[in-house]
């Protein structure tokens, strides 16, 4: 209240709208209404940090308390990401194993897994291949071995015995 003092009447209060402090921690911008301190609208506690859950005390106002939800850092060879000492922390690697010999597996941070063709070695289960090699991601026969056994009372053929 404004406080005045009238000659004829003596001390006067009449009520204003004054800024002030009601002692509450968690209300901002207080002002007097009607004789009294009024708390304002509460703070915006939020610290933008997912790994900490946030509130207001009365005392101490904003708090920002450490977590362990679930998170994403970003990275996406990790997996299972949980928020620690409040800063989201990468999980496992995944398995980027596609069971492809033909195919060199690797992880990207931004895209995953990544599966390159390789030019390896391999075997494509075709005795009358030799030399296969992997070629766009699958394993291609190479050239057909030779089966002349140098006996003119054989007949030599592919994928037969000698007769």
């Amino acid at each position: 209240s404004t406080d005045s003092c009238d000659q004829a009447k003596g001390c006067a209060h009449v009520n204003n709208t004054a800024a002030c402090d009601d002692g509450n921690a968690c209300t901002t911008a207080d002002k007097c209404s009607a004789g009294a301190c009024v708390g304002g609208v509460a703070p915006n506690c939020d610290d933008l940090n997912g790994c900490t859950s946030d509130s207001c005390d009365q005392a101490k106002g904003c708090v920002h308390v450490n977590n362990t939800a679930a998170c994403d850092d970003g990275n996406a060879c990790t997996t299972s990401d949980k928020c620690s000492a409040g800063a989201c922390v990468g999980g496992a690697a995944p398995n980027c194993d596609d069971s492809n010999g033909c195919t060199t597996d690797s992880c990207d941070q931004a895209k995953g897994c990544v599966h390159a063709n390789n030019t390896a070695a391999c075997d494509d289960g075709n005795a009358c291949t030799t030399a296969d090699k992997c070629s766009a991601g699958a394993c291609v026969g190479g050239v057909a071995p030779n089966c002349d056994d140098l006996n003119g009372c054989t007949s030599d053929k592919i994928g037969r015995a000698h007769v």
